[in-house]
């Protein structure tokens, strides 16, 4: 089968990146070639209550911005499907697109199964009994650091 294999692959990144739900909220980094971790940068925690309204003849105060350097160790988890002659010969389907879909959906709810299992380590309490979910709050959750 002509170009089965980048097919396939291309179909598996395809549905990957159209039914994924944790990967777009997270910080993402490309190794660098012969490297086995990756740096993050931790900054300070700004919210809505930086940011402040100001006139042209208004003296704002700058904010403090550290960062602590966070480093993350690349993992491989792997996914594999053999498909035969006689399978793609035999069959009416478009074998290469279809299997890559079924793959890429596999990896992907692999993907969201891991970082979903990190919010274990969220904070449980955001305020106090009866208070009403506010926007500040959504914004205060964070991953603990590694």
């Amino acid at each position: 089968m002509a170009g089965g294999i980048g097919k396939t692959v291309g179909d598996a990144t395809l549905a990957f990146n159209q039914v994924n739900v944790m990967y777009p909220i997270v910080t993402v980094k490309q190794a660098a070639r012969g490297s086995n971790s990756v740096q993050f940068g931790d900054w300070t925690k700004l919210t809505s209550s930086n940011v402040t309204a100001a006139t042209e003849a208004t003296t704002t105060t700058a904010v403090a911005l550290t960062s602590t350097a966070r480093t993350a160790t690349v993992s491989e988890h792997v996914i594999a499907a053999t498909v035969s002659d006689l399978v793609q010969m035999g069959s009416g389907d478009d074998i290469a697109s279809e299997g890559g879909a079924a793959l890429g959906n596999a990896v992907a709810a692999k993907l969201d199964a891991d970082l979903s299992a990190l919010g274990t380590g969220f904070s449980q309490t955001q305020s106090s009994a009866g208070t009403a979910l506010a926007l500040s709050h959504t914004f205060g959750m964070e991953v603990p650091s590694a």
